[in-house]
Protein backbone atom coordinates (compact mmCIF):
# COMPACT_ATOMS: atom_id res chain seq x y z
CA UNK A 1 0.00 0.00 0.00
CA UNK A 2 1.30 3.43 -0.52
CA UNK A 3 1.81 3.99 3.81
CA UNK A 4 5.21 2.69 4.16
CA UNK A 5 6.97 5.88 4.91
CA UNK A 6 8.84 5.91 1.60
CA UNK A 7 10.59 9.75 1.50
CA UNK A 8 9.36 10.17 -1.48
CA UNK A 9 5.91 10.38 -0.43
CA UNK A 10 6.99 13.53 2.15
CA UNK A 11 3.87 15.61 3.13
CA UNK A 12 5.64 18.51 1.00
CA UNK A 13 5.73 16.40 -2.13
CA UNK A 14 1.87 15.63 -1.59
CA UNK A 15 1.06 19.11 -1.08
CA UNK A 16 2.90 20.49 -4.16
CA UNK A 17 1.02 17.74 -6.37
CA UNK A 18 -2.10 18.42 -4.65
CA UNK A 19 -1.67 22.02 -5.05
CA UNK A 20 -0.84 22.31 -8.55
CA UNK A 21 -4.14 20.12 -9.52
CA UNK A 22 -6.46 22.17 -7.74
CA UNK A 23 -7.50 19.38 -5.52
CA UNK A 24 -6.88 20.97 -2.51
CA UNK A 25 -9.32 24.61 -3.16
CA UNK A 26 -11.56 24.71 0.04
CA UNK A 27 -10.01 21.87 2.15
CA UNK A 28 -7.79 23.84 4.02
CA UNK A 29 -3.98 21.87 2.98
CA UNK A 30 -2.35 25.22 2.21
CA UNK A 31 -0.11 25.15 5.13
CA UNK A 32 2.55 23.33 5.24
CA UNK A 33 3.36 23.43 8.79
CA UNK A 34 5.62 20.06 9.78
CA UNK A 35 4.05 17.58 12.04
CA UNK A 36 4.58 17.41 16.16
CA UNK A 37 6.78 14.43 17.21
CA UNK A 38 3.81 13.56 19.35
CA UNK A 39 0.15 14.73 19.88
CA UNK A 40 -1.68 15.07 23.03
CA UNK A 41 -4.13 12.19 24.09
CA UNK A 42 -7.49 12.97 23.03
CA UNK A 43 -9.77 12.02 25.62
CA UNK A 44 -13.50 12.13 23.62
CA UNK A 45 -16.80 11.88 24.40
CA UNK A 46 -18.20 8.69 22.04
CA UNK A 47 -17.92 10.58 18.59
CA UNK A 48 -20.32 12.01 16.87
CA UNK A 49 -20.98 10.11 13.68
CA UNK A 50 -22.59 10.00 10.24
CA UNK A 51 -25.40 7.05 10.32
CA UNK A 52 -27.24 5.24 6.91
CA UNK A 53 -29.98 7.52 6.03
CA UNK A 54 -33.56 5.88 6.08
CA UNK A 55 -34.37 2.40 3.99
CA UNK A 56 -30.48 2.85 1.91
CA UNK A 57 -28.71 -0.72 1.44
CA UNK A 58 -25.06 -0.59 0.63
CA UNK A 59 -25.41 -3.46 -1.29
CA UNK A 60 -27.96 -2.11 -3.84
CA UNK A 61 -26.47 -2.12 -7.13
CA UNK A 62 -23.94 -4.71 -6.41
CA UNK A 63 -21.98 -2.46 -4.50
CA UNK A 64 -18.69 -4.62 -3.19
CA UNK A 65 -18.58 -4.06 0.41
CA UNK A 66 -14.77 -5.36 1.36
CA UNK A 67 -11.77 -5.75 3.16
CA UNK A 68 -7.91 -6.93 2.40
CA UNK A 69 -7.56 -9.71 4.36
CA UNK A 70 -3.73 -9.82 5.77
CA UNK A 71 -1.82 -13.00 5.91
CA UNK A 72 -0.22 -14.41 8.59
CA UNK A 73 2.58 -15.95 7.61
CA UNK A 74 2.58 -18.54 10.01
CA UNK A 75 0.77 -22.05 9.58
CA UNK A 76 -2.06 -22.31 11.53
CA UNK A 77 -3.32 -18.71 11.30
CA UNK A 78 -3.20 -17.79 8.21
CA UNK A 79 -5.05 -18.28 4.49
CA UNK A 80 -6.95 -21.36 4.49
CA UNK A 81 -6.89 -21.95 8.38
CA UNK A 82 -9.34 -22.50 11.08
CA UNK A 83 -8.08 -18.90 12.23
CA UNK A 84 -8.83 -16.95 9.40
CA UNK A 85 -12.22 -19.23 8.61
CA UNK A 86 -13.31 -17.32 11.84
CA UNK A 87 -12.32 -13.83 10.45
CA UNK A 88 -14.34 -14.91 7.43
CA UNK A 89 -17.38 -15.65 9.80
CA UNK A 90 -16.57 -12.12 11.76
CA UNK A 91 -16.79 -10.18 8.12
CA UNK A 92 -19.99 -11.48 6.73
CA UNK A 93 -21.30 -10.77 10.52
CA UNK A 94 -20.45 -7.13 9.85
CA UNK A 95 -22.24 -6.77 5.98
CA UNK A 96 -18.98 -7.40 4.46
CA UNK A 97 -19.93 -8.83 0.79
CA UNK A 98 -16.43 -9.22 -0.72
CA UNK A 99 -12.57 -9.86 0.47
CA UNK A 100 -9.25 -9.29 -1.00
CA UNK A 101 -6.66 -11.88 -1.22
CA UNK A 102 -2.94 -10.50 -1.36
CA UNK A 103 -0.29 -13.27 -2.56
CA UNK A 104 2.90 -11.86 -2.73
CA UNK A 105 5.58 -11.56 -5.53
CA UNK A 106 9.78 -10.92 -4.78
CA UNK A 107 11.95 -8.72 -6.63
CA UNK A 108 16.15 -8.70 -5.36
CA UNK A 109 15.40 -4.36 -5.66
CA UNK A 110 13.65 -1.84 -7.89
CA UNK A 111 16.21 -2.21 -11.02
CA UNK A 112 15.95 -5.81 -11.62
CA UNK A 113 13.32 -7.75 -13.85
CA UNK A 114 13.16 -11.17 -12.06
CA UNK A 115 10.12 -11.42 -10.13
CA UNK A 116 10.20 -14.69 -7.81
CA UNK A 117 6.94 -16.22 -6.97
CA UNK A 118 5.22 -19.41 -6.13
CA UNK A 119 4.62 -22.01 -2.92
CA UNK A 120 8.58 -22.67 -2.61
CA UNK A 121 9.55 -19.51 -1.26
CA UNK A 122 7.15 -19.07 1.09
CA UNK A 123 5.31 -22.33 2.42
CA UNK A 124 3.27 -21.04 4.76
CA UNK A 125 1.67 -19.68 2.28
CA UNK A 126 0.80 -21.98 -1.19
CA UNK A 127 -0.98 -21.67 -4.00
CA UNK A 128 -2.90 -24.49 -1.73
CA UNK A 129 -3.71 -22.41 1.15
CA UNK A 130 -4.93 -19.45 -2.18
CA UNK A 131 -7.84 -21.85 -3.06
CA UNK A 132 -8.70 -22.91 0.17
CA UNK A 133 -8.97 -19.43 1.20
CA UNK A 134 -11.37 -18.56 -1.38
CA UNK A 135 -13.05 -21.67 -0.50
CA UNK A 136 -13.76 -20.55 2.74
CA UNK A 137 -14.71 -17.37 1.66
CA UNK A 138 -17.15 -18.49 -0.68
CA UNK A 139 -18.85 -20.92 2.44
CA UNK A 140 -19.74 -17.91 4.19
CA UNK A 141 -20.82 -16.25 1.58
CA UNK A 142 -18.13 -13.94 0.54
CA UNK A 143 -16.99 -12.67 -3.24
CA UNK A 144 -13.37 -13.02 -3.64
CA UNK A 145 -10.96 -10.73 -5.34
CA UNK A 146 -7.28 -12.00 -5.70
CA UNK A 147 -5.13 -8.90 -5.80
CA UNK A 148 -0.72 -9.96 -5.53
CA UNK A 149 1.46 -7.72 -4.34
CA UNK A 150 4.90 -7.74 -4.98
CA UNK A 151 7.36 -6.51 -1.57
CA UNK A 152 11.26 -6.94 -1.58
CA UNK A 153 13.51 -6.89 1.56
CA UNK A 154 15.22 -3.61 -0.16
CA UNK A 155 12.00 -1.55 0.08
CA UNK A 156 12.97 -2.00 3.73
CA UNK A 157 16.60 -0.79 3.77
CA UNK A 158 16.53 1.23 0.66
CA UNK A 159 13.37 3.76 1.31
CA UNK A 160 11.89 2.60 -2.14
CA UNK A 161 8.51 1.05 -2.77
CA UNK A 162 6.78 -0.77 -6.14
CA UNK A 163 6.14 2.63 -6.83
CA UNK A 164 9.82 3.14 -7.88
CA UNK A 165 10.25 -0.05 -9.98
CA UNK A 166 12.29 1.04 -12.72
CA UNK A 167 14.52 -1.52 -14.57
CA UNK A 168 16.79 -1.63 -17.19
CA UNK A 169 14.85 -2.98 -19.40
CA UNK A 170 11.10 -2.35 -19.57
CA UNK A 171 10.04 -4.94 -22.50
CA UNK A 172 12.17 -7.88 -19.81
CA UNK A 173 10.07 -6.72 -16.60
CA UNK A 174 6.65 -6.94 -17.90
CA UNK A 175 7.53 -10.50 -19.43
CA UNK A 176 8.35 -11.83 -16.34
CA UNK A 177 5.75 -9.55 -14.67
CA UNK A 178 2.71 -11.17 -17.43
CA UNK A 179 4.22 -14.28 -16.56
CA UNK A 180 3.49 -13.92 -12.51
CA UNK A 181 0.26 -12.35 -13.00
CA UNK A 182 -1.15 -15.04 -15.32
CA UNK A 183 0.16 -17.39 -12.63
CA UNK A 184 -2.34 -15.68 -10.01
CA UNK A 185 -5.04 -15.35 -12.85
CA UNK A 186 -5.17 -19.11 -13.56
CA UNK A 187 -5.27 -19.31 -9.47
CA UNK A 188 -8.05 -17.03 -9.38
CA UNK A 189 -10.35 -18.48 -11.96
CA UNK A 190 -9.35 -22.07 -10.00
CA UNK A 191 -11.07 -20.01 -7.29
CA UNK A 192 -13.61 -18.91 -8.81
CA UNK A 193 -12.75 -15.26 -7.87
CA UNK A 194 -14.83 -12.65 -9.38
CA UNK A 195 -12.20 -9.96 -9.06
CA UNK A 196 -8.58 -9.88 -10.05
CA UNK A 197 -6.44 -6.85 -9.33
CA UNK A 198 -3.88 -6.79 -12.05
CA UNK A 199 -1.08 -4.82 -10.09
CA UNK A 200 -0.86 -2.05 -8.03
CA UNK A 201 0.77 1.38 -7.40
CA UNK A 202 3.67 0.72 -10.16
CA UNK A 203 3.78 4.07 -10.79
CA UNK A 204 6.82 4.51 -13.03
CA UNK A 205 6.10 1.45 -15.01
CA UNK A 206 2.64 3.40 -15.55
CA UNK A 207 4.21 6.36 -16.67
CA UNK A 208 7.03 5.11 -19.13
CA UNK A 209 4.89 2.47 -20.69
CA UNK A 210 1.20 4.18 -21.48
CA UNK A 211 -0.21 0.86 -23.10
CA UNK A 212 1.56 -1.75 -21.20
CA UNK A 213 -0.90 -2.45 -18.65
CA UNK A 214 -3.55 -3.02 -21.48
CA UNK A 215 -1.15 -5.84 -23.02
CA UNK A 216 -1.00 -7.04 -19.29
CA UNK A 217 -4.74 -7.33 -18.78
CA UNK A 218 -5.58 -9.07 -22.48
CA UNK A 219 -3.26 -11.94 -21.63
CA UNK A 220 -5.22 -12.43 -18.25
CA UNK A 221 -7.92 -12.70 -20.26
CA UNK A 222 -6.57 -16.00 -22.08
CA UNK A 223 -6.78 -17.81 -18.57
CA UNK A 224 -9.35 -16.02 -16.64
CA UNK A 225 -12.53 -14.77 -17.06
CA UNK A 226 -13.93 -12.64 -14.32
CA UNK A 227 -13.85 -8.84 -13.91
CA UNK A 228 -10.70 -6.62 -14.12
CA UNK A 229 -8.90 -3.87 -12.40
CA UNK A 230 -5.76 -2.44 -11.74
CA UNK A 231 -5.27 -0.67 -8.42
CA UNK A 232 -3.49 2.91 -8.97
CA UNK A 233 -2.38 5.16 -5.91
CA UNK A 234 -4.18 8.20 -5.24
CA UNK A 235 -2.13 11.11 -5.80
CA UNK A 236 -0.72 10.41 -9.30
CA UNK A 237 -1.08 7.20 -11.01
CA UNK A 238 -4.69 7.57 -11.48
CA UNK A 239 -4.57 9.72 -13.70
CA UNK A 240 -1.66 9.10 -15.73
CA UNK A 241 -2.77 5.32 -16.22
CA UNK A 242 -3.60 5.07 -19.97
CA UNK A 243 -5.57 1.80 -20.24
CA UNK A 244 -8.51 2.04 -18.11
CA UNK A 245 -10.52 0.84 -21.44
CA UNK A 246 -8.97 -2.60 -20.70
CA UNK A 247 -10.56 -2.91 -17.64
CA UNK A 248 -14.12 -3.32 -15.92
CA UNK A 249 -13.37 -1.07 -13.04
CA UNK A 250 -10.88 1.91 -12.48
CA UNK A 251 -9.08 1.27 -9.47
CA UNK A 252 -7.71 3.73 -6.61
CA UNK A 253 -5.98 3.07 -3.74
CA UNK A 254 -7.76 5.97 -1.70
CA UNK A 255 -5.61 7.54 1.36
CA UNK A 256 -6.87 11.27 0.10
CA UNK A 257 -5.88 13.94 2.58
CA UNK A 258 -8.75 15.00 4.44
CA UNK A 259 -7.99 17.41 7.57
CA UNK A 260 -5.09 18.61 9.50
CA UNK A 261 -7.55 19.69 12.53
CA UNK A 262 -6.41 17.40 15.76
CA UNK A 263 -10.18 16.36 16.31
CA UNK A 264 -12.27 17.22 12.88
CA UNK A 265 -16.30 16.44 12.73
CA UNK A 266 -17.03 13.50 10.87
CA UNK A 267 -19.24 16.09 8.70
CA UNK A 268 -16.08 17.96 8.12
CA UNK A 269 -14.56 14.84 6.69
CA UNK A 270 -17.07 14.28 4.98
CA UNK A 271 -17.12 17.64 3.39
CA UNK A 272 -13.20 16.98 3.03
CA UNK A 273 -14.30 14.06 0.70
CA UNK A 274 -15.80 16.25 -1.77
CA UNK A 275 -12.98 17.53 -4.37
CA UNK A 276 -12.00 14.24 -4.73
CA UNK A 277 -14.77 12.80 -5.12
CA UNK A 278 -15.47 15.03 -7.44
CA UNK A 279 -12.47 14.80 -9.67
CA UNK A 280 -13.12 10.69 -9.73
CA UNK A 281 -16.26 10.94 -10.47
CA UNK A 282 -15.01 13.02 -13.52
CA UNK A 283 -12.55 10.02 -14.12
CA UNK A 284 -15.09 7.73 -14.39
CA UNK A 285 -17.28 9.55 -16.74
CA UNK A 286 -14.46 10.25 -19.44
CA UNK A 287 -13.55 6.93 -19.05
CA UNK A 288 -16.77 5.05 -19.16
CA UNK A 289 -15.64 2.59 -16.15
CA UNK A 290 -16.95 2.30 -12.41
CA UNK A 291 -14.61 2.95 -9.98
CA UNK A 292 -13.38 1.12 -6.92
CA UNK A 293 -11.56 2.10 -3.69
CA UNK A 294 -9.06 -1.25 -3.67
CA UNK A 295 -7.86 0.42 -0.67
CA UNK A 296 -8.60 2.97 2.02
CA UNK A 297 -8.08 2.86 5.40
CA UNK A 298 -7.02 5.55 8.85
CA UNK A 299 -5.01 4.59 11.47
CA UNK A 300 -6.46 4.60 15.22
CA UNK A 301 -4.26 7.79 16.10
CA UNK A 302 -4.26 11.82 15.91
CA UNK A 303 -3.60 12.91 12.99
CA UNK A 304 -4.41 10.20 10.60
CA UNK A 305 -6.80 12.27 8.56
CA UNK A 306 -3.50 14.45 7.67
CA UNK A 307 -1.66 12.06 6.10
CA UNK A 308 -3.91 8.63 5.58
CA UNK A 309 -1.09 7.07 3.76
CA UNK A 310 1.57 6.84 6.66
CA UNK A 311 2.43 4.40 9.07
CA UNK A 312 5.50 5.96 10.21
CA UNK A 313 3.72 9.07 11.38
CA UNK A 314 3.49 9.76 15.63
CA UNK A 315 0.44 10.22 17.00
CA UNK A 316 -1.44 9.45 20.34
CA UNK A 317 -4.21 6.21 20.43
CA UNK A 318 -7.51 7.69 18.67
CA UNK A 319 -10.23 5.45 18.12
CA UNK A 320 -12.77 7.94 17.91
CA UNK A 321 -10.71 9.77 14.69
CA UNK A 322 -10.84 6.43 12.99
CA UNK A 323 -14.36 5.73 13.58
CA UNK A 324 -15.62 9.47 12.23
CA UNK A 325 -13.50 8.36 9.23
CA UNK A 326 -15.08 5.22 8.66
CA UNK A 327 -18.42 6.84 8.94
CA UNK A 328 -17.26 10.23 6.66
CA UNK A 329 -15.87 8.08 4.19
CA UNK A 330 -19.08 5.57 4.07
CA UNK A 331 -21.33 8.76 3.88
CA UNK A 332 -19.86 10.62 1.14
CA UNK A 333 -19.86 7.27 -1.35
CA UNK A 334 -23.11 6.47 -0.20
CA UNK A 335 -24.14 9.79 -2.50
CA UNK A 336 -21.91 9.00 -5.39
CA UNK A 337 -23.04 5.52 -5.54
CA UNK A 338 -24.01 5.81 -8.52
CA UNK A 339 -19.83 5.60 -10.12
CA UNK A 340 -18.71 4.38 -6.80
CA UNK A 341 -19.25 0.60 -7.18
CA UNK A 342 -16.88 -0.78 -3.61
CA UNK A 343 -14.44 0.15 -0.94
CA UNK A 344 -11.73 -2.65 0.17
CA UNK A 345 -10.90 -1.07 3.60
CA UNK A 346 -6.80 -1.58 4.30
CA UNK A 347 -7.12 -3.97 6.79
CA UNK A 348 -8.14 -6.98 8.62
CA UNK A 349 -6.03 -10.30 9.59
CA UNK A 350 -6.36 -13.85 9.32
CA UNK A 351 -6.05 -13.80 12.94
CA UNK A 352 -7.58 -11.46 16.27
CA UNK A 353 -4.63 -11.52 18.18
CA UNK A 354 -3.81 -7.68 19.28
CA UNK A 355 -2.01 -6.94 16.13
CA UNK A 356 -1.64 -2.92 14.94
CA UNK A 357 -3.55 -1.55 18.00
CA UNK A 358 -3.41 2.18 16.76
CA UNK A 359 -2.86 0.77 13.33
CA UNK A 360 -4.76 0.43 10.26
CA UNK A 361 -7.13 -2.76 11.56
CA UNK A 362 -10.47 -1.87 12.90
CA UNK A 363 -10.99 -5.06 15.06
CA UNK A 364 -12.02 -4.90 17.92
CA UNK A 365 -12.39 -0.76 18.02
CA UNK A 366 -15.39 1.67 17.45
CA UNK A 367 -14.66 1.73 13.01
CA UNK A 368 -16.17 -2.09 13.83
CA UNK A 369 -19.27 -1.04 14.76
CA UNK A 370 -19.51 1.68 12.57
CA UNK A 371 -19.03 -1.17 9.68
CA UNK A 372 -21.89 -2.97 11.36
CA UNK A 373 -23.84 -0.16 10.90
CA UNK A 374 -23.52 0.89 7.51
CA UNK A 375 -22.99 -2.88 6.12
CA UNK A 376 -25.07 -5.00 7.99
CA UNK A 377 -27.57 -2.97 9.88
CA UNK A 378 -28.68 -0.96 6.15
CA UNK A 379 -28.58 -4.00 4.17
CA UNK A 380 -31.71 -5.65 6.74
Amino acid sequence: MTSDGRPWLSRRHVLEQLTATGLLSGCGFLRAAPAPEAEPTVTASPPELLTPPPQYSYLQDGFQAGFNLAHLHRRGIGYGSPASMRQLQRLRGLGVTHVALTPFGYVDNVQTTDIWYGSRLDRSLTDEDLLKEAQQAREVGLSVCIKPHIWSRAFWTSGKSRQDIRPDRWDEWFEHYTGFIKHYARVAETAKAELLCVGLEYLQATQDNPGAWGAVADACRTVYTGKLTYAANWWEEVDAFADWSSYDFIGVNAYYPLSEAPDPSAQALKAAWTPHLRHLKGLSQKNDRPLLFMEAGYRSITGSVEEPWSTSRNGAPNDALQAKAYSALLAAAAENADWLKGIYWWKWFTDDNGREREDYCPMNKPAEDVLKQWWRDAGE
